[in-house]
């Protein structure tokens, strides 16, 4: 959304945000922001509803509890705008029908001119009879050629308007596909992704494997050294598994301190390497406690690996890669631990008939 308020408006909305987010808690980030922003300056009725809601309760606002709230009444907005452009798309290949409907017609009509001309042509004995189908002639073809003109010129127009949605449309679908914290994809974004990714191999992720990675006592993390530095240690893990995945891997953030990779055409024993090894690259990553000299104790991660069978969905594989990250933390954390196969549905289906 682009805000409109002024700079000494939106200055003064700055001033009463930073108390608002000191006393209620959060991280100093571009969702907290947003959220008051929108909440003061009164522009998200819905969003104003669920905060006062939360406010009457009384406690202190993790994190999550604020993306929650940001996915919900301004990320949703955001997918509103674009299914508005996906309207406006529509609207203009329906005029782009017509437009081409309109041509189609007129150039019958001609057709049907010419072939009355030169039916006429065979019967004529003067000239005044010849001078009158040229007329019909010139005066056909200059209708068909107008006609065209109009076409070429309504044509160019909505091409621009094509250009410009298809342009906004875009802009609109990464964001509400992208996490803006990390930026990676969020939730969102993942299962659209992996939505696309099904349709080109058979509606199928057989073969592939799910990571779930959990950053270890990130609570505690955040007590420590508080939610700034916190939001440091997210970020830092989604850099880790970003330039540790290649290819057609894909990424996201799954929800507050927790990430899923999707890796294709990657059996179990393979995925468990990869897992071992941003397990071991973010426990050696060294996070500086607010931007100085001074550097955190390790943060560590565990992870949970499950491979697809036939006919899995993408809510089972992550279920079992989610069992399998508890299992890991029951280990002790800083593991990983891989779930154990899954009978295929079409195995299921023989067993039960």
């Amino acid at each position: 959304m682009r805000y409109q308020e002024s700079s000494t408006v939106s200055g003064e909305l700055l001033r009463q945000i930073l108390p608002r987010v000191a006393k209620h808690g959060g991280s100093y980030v571009p969702t907290t922001y947003a959220l008051w922003y929108e909440y003061l300056a009164g522009l998200n009725p819905k969003l104003e509803a669920a905060v006062d809601g939360r406010l009457k309760e009384n406690e202190k606002w993790e994190q999550t509890d604020i993306e929650q709230l940001y996915e919900k009444h301004i990320d949703a907005r955001e997918l509103g705008s674009l299914e508005q452009f996906q309207a406006g798309l529509s609207e203009l290949l329906k005029r782009l029908g017509e437009i081409a409907a309109s041509s189609g017609a007129s150039t019958a009509g001609y057709a049907k001119a010419l072939a009355e001309c030169e039916k006429e042509l065979g019967s004529i004995s003067d000239s005044e009879g010849l001078n009158r189908v040229i007329q019909s002639l010139v005066k056909s073809t200059t209708a068909v050629r107008v006609g065209t003109e109009n076409l070429q010129r309504e044509m160019e127009a909505t091409r621009t308007e094509v250009q410009q949605l298809r342009g906004q449309m875009g802009a609109l679908q990464n964001l509400a596909q992208t996490d803006s914290l990390t930026r990676l994809r969020n939730r969102r974004g993942f299962e659209q992704a992996v939505a696309e990714y099904a349709q080109g191999h058979n509606e199928s992720l057989q073969g592939c494997s799910v990571l779930m990675a959990d950053i270890d006592h990130f609570k505690k993390v955040n007590d420590t050294y508080g939610h700034l530095f916190g939001d440091q240690v997210i970020r830092a893990a989604a850099q880790v598994l970003q330039s540790s995945v290649k290819g057609r891997d894909l990424t996201a953030r799954w929800g507050g301190e927790e990430f899923i990779v999707l890796l294709p055409e990657t059996p179990g024993e393979g995925a468990v390497a990869v897992a071992e090894q941003l397990r071991i690259a973010f426990g050696k990553s060294r996070i500086r406690k607010g931007g100085k000299d001074e550097m955190a104790d390790a943060v560590t991660m565990s992870l949970g690996v499950a491979t697809a069978v036939t006919g899995e969905t993408l809510e089972q594989i992550v279920g079992r890669a989610d069992s399998a990250l508890y299992k890991a933390k029951a280990a002790g954390r800083d593991c990983v631990r891989l779930a154990a196969p899954a009978e295929s549905s079409v195995q299921t289906a023989a067993v039960a008939n």
